[in-house]
């Protein structure tokens, strides 16, 4: 009886240890390109995708093109979407902008414009994205979505992106550039989410240059390996921490000794 209870304890704590050990899943690098012709989607504004790992992104575009209480031009509505072949993806908003250099890349000129990267497959931790082409200026700001539904754009505004759902990664102020070289941008964060928001500078204080560029690329952390889809570091409240997990078979291996010891007496 003893040494069934003894190998009962050593299962239970080898299966706690274990679930500590990969309860937070691997972090696997990947990165998304985005340069060739656009999907197809309802209105025709357009879309791109690029799958790495089993981990769809989809590019859509958006802009502050539609009314509110704010006053006019102040609410997120769809864009259109122009890959821009090797350079990366350029936006057109619905306000009859101008497709000609430098407005059919992302800017801020008029409209702020934005692009939506959603990611079907696991949650992403983004933290770059290469610039293939900048003209003039290139600040930049970034959003992280952190509620629990789909990441909604449609009907907010810059300003209250964070008081639905959003997560400011930053707004980045970047060194001027007039030679049409790309660029990689980083923003360092911790967040893994299955939306992010990436447009041209859209923060209070910006400097007095319009920004244009074509994002080519996103790249950051996708953990493949984790249950549910809920991303790498993310635990939920039914589940304790992989700590405690830890500690809980640390202890019973230690109550198995004991155990072994007064059934060899």
């Amino acid at each position: 009886m003893k040494t069934m209870r003894t190998r009962s304890f050593q299962k239970l704590a080898c299966l706690l240890a274990g679930v500590a050990m990969c309860g937070g899943g691997s972090a696997i690098a990947a990165t998304w390109t985005f340069t060739g012709n656009s999907l197809e989607l309802p209105a025709g504004y357009g879309a791109a995708q690029d799958t790495v790992g089993g981990v769809t992104a989809t590019a859509t575009a958006w802009a502050n093109t539609a009314n509110g209480l704010e006053g006019s031009n102040t609410v997120l509505a769809s864009a259109y979407l122009t890959p821009q072949g090797s350079r990366g993806l350029g936006i057109r908003h619905a306000d009859s902008e101008s497709t000609s250099s430098p407005q059919h890349a992302m800017d801020n000129d008029g409209r702020k414009e934005s692009i939506l990267f959603s990611f079907v497959g696991d949650k992403v931790n983004l933290t770059s994205s290469y610039f293939g082409w900048i003209s003039n200026d290139s600040d930049f700001s970034v959003y992280a979505y952190t509620g629990a539904d789909v990441g909604p754009v449609s009907g907010l505004t810059y300003g209250n992106l964070t008081s639905n759902g959003w997560a400011l990664v930053g707004h980045y102020n970047e060194a001027s550039q007039s030679n049409n070289n790309g660029s990689t941008k980083t923003f360092a964060n911790n967040i893994f989410s299955s939306y992010w928001l990436i447009g041209a500078y859209n923060g209070a204080s910006a400097d007095s240059k319009n920004d244009y560029f074509k994002p080519k690329t996103v790249s950051g952390l996708t953990c493949t390996d984790n249950p549910s889809g809920q991303g790498c570091g993310t635990t939920t409240s039914e589940a304790p921490e992989p700590g405690t997990l830890l500690l809980v078979g640390i202890g019973m291996l230690g109550l198995t000794r004991v155990t072994s010891r007064r059934t060899a007496r």
